[in-house]
Formats: C-alpha cells, structure tokens, sequence
C-alpha cells in the first residue's frame, strides 16, 4: 500500500510529492493529461513562494531561468507616477521571479523523477473512491495502457480482469482500468476537482465581470526588468518581463472577447 496517492500533477500537486518523497514517503501522483500543459499561464512568483520552493531543491534552477523583477513602475500619458519596490531588500530573494509556469511545472516534476522515476502517472483519470476508513482505494482509468507501480501500491482483482506481476510491480486492467491504494488521498486537481466531487465536498463559486486580454510578445520597450502598470483613462494595461526577451501584456476589458 502506498502512504499518499496525489491526483493532480499542477505545481501544487507535485510541489506536495517532492517534499514528501524527501521525506520516505512513498507517492503516486495522478495527472489526468496524458502531456504537460505547454501554455504559459502564472507567471509570479513572490519571495515566501520561492522560499517554500527551496524546501523541495528547485528554487535555485527556477531562479537561474526566471527574470527577477525587483521594482514596478506606474505611469499615465507617458510619464512615470511612482517606483515601487516588489520585495523587501532583506528577504533570502529580494525580487518576484518572473517564470512561466510551464518551466515550474517541468523542474518540480524533474525533482519528484530525480527522487522516484516511477511517482507520476500521466494520461490517469479518476473514476471513483472507496474510503476504507485507513485506506483510501481509487479506480482510475489510464487510457488502456499497462501501469507500472510499485507492487506494494497497487490492488489487483483475478475477478476484475485484473492481471499482475508483483515482482515487476505491473498491474494491467481490462479496458485500461487501474487502482491505487493509499493511507492518504490529497485533491490538487483545480476548481472543477474529481476529487472533491467524489468525496462529496461542496465548494462555493462566483462570477465576476471582468474580463481579460492577455499575451506574450517580443520585448522591444526599453523597461527591462520592471514591471510596469500603465494608468489611462480608458483602462488599465500591465506588463511584466519574460525569459527569452518576451513581455507578458494583460489588458482588461468590458467583455469576453469571441464570446461576447
């Protein structure tokens, strides 16, 4: 029996598996994506974050690759308001690292490969849970491939069509059916979460009416490393630094664009 079984391999998810691998545990993390998301969406990340970061031995990679954006700058009809400082002068990284989150994702998950190859399990979804009181036991389906595990965490059922070799930690169901045993499940699958769902935990939402623009282009301005607000009477326009001479825009706007 595995000790956690993690379903969702976000940067929390995995995040959660390195610090727990560090420690002994044993982990499975349960992606149901078959490929990492290639998108850039978050993109800051503050110093408490980068310090936590640290604990799982992939601040100082994240660091070499970001953009370290130590001050922002606000200005209005071309002429600058305020600089304000992002971080305080003391803390162990003074500055917001600017990195997309496809890299995050890709150095935590190389961490958890570096401490068990075997961790994460991608293309896996969730189809229902048992909790057994001091076990959780999960069915999944992985997209009718065989799985791979450690044998001690993963159940097999002759009755199921369920076919096993402990001593090469294989289990393979019919259909591409998997089940993973746990002392411990942990939801970091997102807001629509499985997890949550089966669990039976209700959760409250909210819609708001703003909508935004955002992009990733070239940067040919002259700001560098700052992060600059633009204040003008028609709205509100940020941009924020990039790895690989790129500038991250986001505009806000009075609708969603090709759904309005």
């Amino acid at each position: 029996m595995l000790d956690v079984v993690i379903v969702g391999a976000g940067p929390v998810g995995l995040y959660l598996g390195a610090l727990l691998l560090q420690e002994g545990v044993s982990v499975k993390i349960l992606e149901r994506l078959s490929d990492p998301v290639p998108h850039s969406r978050a993109i800051g990340i503050h110093p408490p974050a980068l310090a936590a970061l640290d604990r799982a031995g992939v601040a100082a990679g994240m660091v070499a690759e970001g953009v370290q954006i130590g001050f922002g700058i606000a200005r209005s009809a071309g002429r600058e308001v305020v600089r304000l400082p992002l971080a305080l002068p003391s803390a162990p990284h003074p500055f917001v690292l600017s990195l997309p989150q496809v890299r995050t994702e890709a150095l935590l998950a190389a961490r958890v490969r570096q401490l068990d190859p075997q961790a994460i399990v991608h293309g896996c979804s969730v189809t229902s849970m048992v909790d057994g009181g001091t076990s959780v036991t999960l069915e999944a389906d992985q997209a009718g491939r065989v799985a791979q595990h450690a044998a001690a965490g993963v159940a097999c059922d002759a009755a199921a069509g369920v076919a096993c070799d402990a001593a090469a930690g294989v289990a393979q169901h019919a259909a591409g059916r998997v089940s993973h045993q746990a002392r411990f499940l942990v939801g970091a699958d997102g807001t629509r979460s499985t997890v949550r769902e089966l669990a039976g935990i209700t959760s409250s939402t909210r819609n708001y009416p703003d909508f935004y623009l955002m992009g990733d282009f070239p940067d040919t301005g002259s700001d560098g490393a700052a992060a600059v607000l633009h204040l003008e009477p028609a709205g509100i326009v940020e941009s924020f630094p990039l790895p690989g001479g790129l500038r991250r825009w986001v505009v806000h706007t009075q609708v969603l664009h090709g759904n309005a």
